[in-house]
């Protein structure tokens, strides 16, 4: 039975499985892996040669606790980042969104220890304002899912937790100051960090004819982010607990769109807290049972302000948003001669209270009018069969059922619930010479967020409860090779075809969200990685998606917004004995196409950037010290994954860390 990408196994457990197959699949011993030798940027999570325990029905892809050190980054954007076929724009909001196969963003489901880490009201999640110092290791999976992973997730990324101590400090362009420190103490990790920054470096190409005048920094991007966090793994009468919290606070400014005189959204955030407690037990019930249970809590809480111009003066009006979510997850595996049953259920409900207020003078009056509320339910049942036909085949068949329950919807009349069954069958092959082969096809439904129904956006939006949910079949095919010396390559055609997308359109100069007839999504992922020798890894990864309506408006582009046609990366890494070490990246993004003003789709320009890291370990009689100096986007590159809205330019970083 195909493990869920979810962390419901203890860590611990799930740790050396996957350290022993990742080890497979680079052909190393575990041993350099406990080292921390981090070979490839990415990994493709397979099963080994006998389709052990672990088998992958869908494609997974793996950033390691290694490999994250490697990176430096400060928020986990910055980390998502580094996974195939992930794109994470900023959008006019200031969200940094991941965005999974071209796919659209509410499909993606985020995990953290196995509780969804989606602020239910859109389904979506700012991966800017969580720390980088929070999370281990990182997964994803794309491709048909299992029913296990829930209502919604067409697709997902899993963050694990830090269960490891050290510290760091740095600093770097636009004013950037960060610190951070894990204390390890037995079986507990505590620690917290602290992040500053006046704004995001501005490349000198980018061209903002509006709401931009210094020309270094981009325009309302300054940010401040605190955590602290605490994680227990322990046993506990024959069974493993782990419990972990973490508490988020800050503020930060949002880029208004610099291509628009008019209509540009002018925000800040304030008074942001984020906090999360989960708690997983695995309890093994039989020699051949076991239950793994999750449970969260999670309160998210911010303030919308929004001001009349660029000036970030004048306050136009407040929204104030209060975000409580609860969740449970069960699963029961059970396994009887060559079969495996995986049994699950589902629970998540959130609260979503809103309260809107017009500034009069700069000053907001005594009575700021009453406080909307929507909440929301959803469960799912799933049950999966898995079978063996010998050793080098295995076939799987899932069947599930889930449920979207709209309980409170502010002023908006009440609506109907949501109910779809989803499922998924799959095949595995080990086709020897080092081959696994395997196919999948999947249903599921993705049902509208109670702001895509209800919300107004601070006046830009128009409601529309009248939204359908999509329906999705998937498939993929997926073919992986290792030689056992180091080398691998993947190869994976996917196609995704929607029905009753949701989209955007315009009505008398405010944007609706509206159902199209559908879209396809078709495309191809390809990696590999090929170690030269101790010293040198080179790895390399490409998606190529075409996306495109079923039924586009005559005299209109057949695109869908912000999806690139093309992401590349490659890296080439090098690691000395002598404690030098130092990676150099490219990254390009292809085609995409951004509406304008009056929501006409025009072309973005593609971009290549190219990033650079070297380190030094200083070895004393304390603790190992790692010197680092990142410079990222070195060309200067205008990357533009909005109309408007343009990425960072050239940024430097540098800092030590205790290891």
């Amino acid at each position: 039975m195909t493990r869920p990408l979810v962390p419901s196994v203890p860590l611990r457990r799930a740790s050396r499985t996957l350290a022993a197959g990742c080890a497979l699949t680079l052909g190393l011993p575990q041993a350099a892996l406990a080292q921390g030798l981090a070979i490839s940027e990415t990994i493709v999570v397979q099963a080994d040669e006998d389709l052990g325990p672990l088998a992958a029905s869908e494609t997974r892809h793996d950033v390691s606790a290694a490999r994250i050190e490697e990176l430096n980054a400060t928020t986990l954007d910055e980390l998502a980042a580094s996974l195939p076929a992930v794109h994470i724009p900023v959008n006019s909001r200031g969200e940094a969104i991941a965005v999974l196969r071209g796919a659209s963003e509410r499909q993606l489901s985020t995990f953290f220890e196995g509780a969804s880490l989606n602020i239910p009201w859109d389904n979506r999640l700012d991966l800017s304002l969580l720390p980088a110092g929070l999370v281990g290791h990182v997964q994803s999976a794309a491709g048909p899912l299992a029913p296990h992973y829930g209502v919604n997730a067409l697709g997902a990324i899993s963050f694990w937790a830090r269960n490891r101590g050290g510290g760091s400090l740095a600093h770097g362009t636009g004013d950037l100051t960060r610190g951070s420190v894990a204390i390890r103490a037995g079986p507990a990790v505590l620690g917290g960090g602290y992040s500053a920054r006046d704004g995001t470096a501005l490349a000198r190409g980018a061209n903002l004819p509006h709401a931009q005048s210094a020309p270094d920094i981009r325009t309302n991007t300054d940010r401040r982010l605190g955590d602290v966090f605490a994680h227990l793994d322990t046993d506990l009468a024959g069974q493993t607990l782990r419990v972990t919290a973490f508490h988020v606070w800050g503020n930060k400014g949002i880029a208004p769109e610099g291509n628009v005189a008019d209509g540009a959204r002018h925000w800040r955030y304030d008074g942001i807290a984020h906090t999360v407690l989960t708690a997983s037990l695995h309890s093994p019930l039989g020699p051949a049972t076991t239950l793994d249970s999750t449970g969260w809590i999670q309160r998210f809480d911010q303030d919308i302000v929004a001001f009349a111009d660029a000036s970030y003066t004048a306050r136009d009006s407040l929204q104030t948003d209060r975000d409580r979510t609860w969740g449970l997850r069960e699963l029961l595996h059970h396994s009887f001669g060559a079969a495996t049953f995986e049994g699950s259920f589902n629970l998540l409900q959130s609260t979503h209270r809103q309260r809107d207020a017009d500034y009069v003078g700069n000053v907001l009056p005594a009575g700021r009018g009453p406080t909307a509320r929507y909440t929301q339910r959803t469960w799912s049942l799933g049950g999966e069969l898995e079978y063996a036909f010998g050793q080098a085949l295995r076939a799987e068949i899932g069947v599930g059922y889930d449920v979207v329950e709209y309980r409170r919807t502010g002023a908006f009349p009440r609506i109907e619930d949501v109910g779809a069954w989803s499922g998924r069958a799959a095949l595995l092959a080990g086709a020897g010479g080092g081959w696994t082969l395997r196919a999948a096809l999947g249903r599921k439904t993705r049902s509208a967020t109670m702001r895509e129904l209800f919300g107004s956006g601070i006046n830009r939006f128009l409601a529309n409860e009248d939204l359908h949910p999509e329906s999705i079949v998937s498939a993929e095919l997926g073919a992986e090779w290792t030689d056992g010396e180091g080398s691998s390559f993947y190869l994976v055609p996917f196609l995704q075809d929607l029905d009753d997308t949701i989209d955007q359109r315009r009505v008398d100069g405010l944007r609706q969200r509206i159902n199209l007839s559908g879209s396809q999504v078709k495309g191809l992922e390809a990696g590999g990685n090929w170690q030269a020798n101790e010293a040198f890894a080179l790895s390399a990864n490409v998606t190529w998606t075409h996306t495109r309506r079923k039924d586009p408006p005559p005299g209109q582009i057949n695109r869908i917004a912000e999806r690139p046609a093309l992401l590349a990366t490659m890296t080439a890494r090098y690691t000395a004995p002598a404690g030098i070490a130092g990676w150099l990246r490219a990254r390009h993004i292809g085609r995409a196409w951004s509406a304008d003003a009056d929501g006409t789709l025009v072309p973005l320009n593609r971009a290549t950037t190219f990033d650079l890291q070297a380190s030094y370990i200083l070895h004393g009689p304390g603790l190992p010290l790692q010197l680092f100096i990142n410079l990222a986007n070195l060309t200067d590159e205008v990357v533009t994954p909005q109309l408007g809205l343009p990425g960072p330019g050239r940024t430097l970083l540098v800092g030590f860390k205790v290891l």
